[in-house]
C-alpha cells in the first residue's frame, strides 16, 4: 500500500483577481460614475473606474487546494487488538475510535462479511448531540472513479451502513465547532467519497480509498485537481 499522506484542515477561498472584462456589477458601477457631475475631476473617475476592473467580480469565490486522494488500510472495529487504526478521519486517514470521537466513520464486518459503516454519531449513543461533527453518509452509483461530483442533499448523519466492496459513499463533512467554513460564501461543508476495495477476512482488515475536497461547500471529487464548483 501507498504511504499515508497527510490532508490539513485548511479551508481557505480565494476571490477572483483580475478579468479583462467587468461583471454586469462592475460595469453599472462604472456607469454610475461617468454620470456623475462634471465638477468632479474627470481623472478621478477614471482611476476609480479602473480601480472597479482591477477588483474583479468579488461575487465569485474560487477553491485554492486540491482534491486529494488517499489510499490506506483500516482494521474491524471489533475482533481486532485494542490501539489498532479501526476508523477514518477524512482530513487525515487512518484513525481509531476513542472517547475523544476524533474520527468520521469506523468500519466493522458483520458474521457475513459485510461491512458495516458507522457516522461518528451513530457511535456516540446519547453525546451525539455534543459531537461537533456532523457526518452525512449516502451511497452512490457507479464506480469509484466515475463519481466526479457528491449530492448537494441525501445524507443520513445517524443510520449504520451495510456495503460490500466497491460500493461508493459520498461523504458531507461540516465541522460546527471549527471557523474554517463560518465565513465561506460557497457553504459550511466539505465533501468526499471513499469505497473499501477489498477486505482481508482472516486479519479482519479493510483496504480503502478516499477522496476530499477541502474547499468549504465545493463538491468535486476528481483526485488532484483544484474544484471549479
Amino acid at each position: 500500500m501507498g504511504e499515508v499522506t497527510e490532508v490539513k484542515r485548511g479551508h481557505r477561498v480565494e476571490f477572483g483577481r483580475w478579468s479583462a472584462y467587468p461583471s454586469s456589477r462592475v460595469q453599472h458601477h462604472i456607469d454610475s460614475l461617468l454620470m456623475l457631475p462634471t465638477r468632479l475631476p474627470r481623472v478621478a473617475v477614471i482611476a476609480l473606474a479602473t480601480l472597479a476592473i482591477a477588483c474583479g467580480d468579488l461575487t465569485s469565490p474560487k477553491a485554492s487546494s486540491p482534491n486529494l486522494e488517499l489510499e490506506y488500510p483500516v482494521f474491524a472495529l471489533t475482533g481486532t487488538q485494542v490501539g489498532v487504526t479501526n476508523a477514518i478521519n477524512f482530513y487525515v486517514g487512518p484513525a481509531r475510535v476513542d472517547a475523544a470521537f476524533g474520527f468520521d466513520v469506523a468500519l466493522d464486518l458483520d458474521p457475513t462479511g459485510k461491512i458495516l459503516v458507522y457516522p461518528v454519531r451513530a457511535l456516540a449513543g446519547p453525546l451525539a448531540g455534543t459531537i461537533p461533527t456532523r457526518v452525512g453518509l449516502q451511497t452512490v452509483s457507479g464506480s469509484f472513479e466515475s463519481v466526479r461530483t457528491a449530492p448537494n442533499a441525501g445524507y443520513d448523519t445517524i443510520s449504520v451502513k451495510t456495503i460490500t466492496p466497491g460500493t461508493v459513499m459520498a461523504v458531507e463533512l461540516i465541522q460546527q465547532a471549527s471557523l474554517a467554513c463560518v465565513y465561506s460564501l460557497t457553504g459550511s461543508a466539505n465533501y468526499a467519497k471513499f469505497v473499501v476495495d477489498s477486505v482481508n477476512l482472516p486479519e479482519r482488515r479493510l483496504f480503502v480509498r478516499h477522496v476530499i475536497d477541502a474547499n468549504c461547500g465545493f463538491r468535486s471529487l476528481v483526485p488532484d485537481s483544484i474544484p471549479t464548483f
